[in-house]
């Protein structure tokens, strides 16, 4: 009897054993990082659509439609919006080295290998804007566009998926021409 229960245990152990990978990936650059682009001589222009966040060898990038980032307020409650894997594009990459926005705004491409990649497969892409105005004459200065991405699913190369109800991706300000 005692062959009989040994040998339902270990069947027991070998059945229920997974061994697939248990750690949860999370995209952590919510607080850590500002919103970055390629900029001209007079900054950040209006109409930008490849956006990104780095942190040392992680980025999230953001590839949208232009008319997300046009310089007019957005009414209250009314962001403009962007469906993700459809309207618009994201990112999640991890690489072997520290990254500079040069890997984004060099002409060459750059050379250093991706170790993960997370796609954005679902989600809506929302941009609220503001007026900046100069402290002294009240007059416009630039607008400022924060991007939220709401019920986002990153799936992983590794076939891992990370959810968020609410991601936020960040600022960003465009300048008035």
């Amino acid at each position: 009897m005692k062959k009989i229960v040994f040998l339902f245990a270990i069947a027991c152990t070998f059945f229920s054993c997974d061994d697939g990978d248990l750690t949860v990936e999370e995209i952590d650059l919510e607080t850590t990082a500002t919103v970055e682009a390629c900029t001209s001589d007079s900054g950040i222009p209006a109409g930008v659509t490849l956006l990104f966040k780095i942190n040392g060898t992680e980025t999230v990038i953001l590839e949208a439609p232009s008319n997300l980032y046009i310089n007019e307020v957005t009414e209250t409650d009314m962001p403009r919006t962007a469906t993700l894997n459809s309207d618009a594009s994201s990112f999640y990459r991890s690489f072997d080295t520290s990254i500079t926005s040069g890997y984004f705004c060099d002409e060459l491409p750059s050379d250093i290998p991706i170790t993960l990649e997370y796609t954005a497969v679902a989600g809506t892409v929302e941009v609220t804007t503001t007026e900046v105005l100069d402290s002294d004459t009240m007059e416009i200065t630039g607008y400022k566009h924060n991007t939220v991405f709401i019920d986002v699913v990153f799936t992983g190369t590794n076939g891992q998926d990370v959810r968020y109800g609410e991601f936020v991706f960040g600022e960003m300000t465009t300048v008035v021409e």
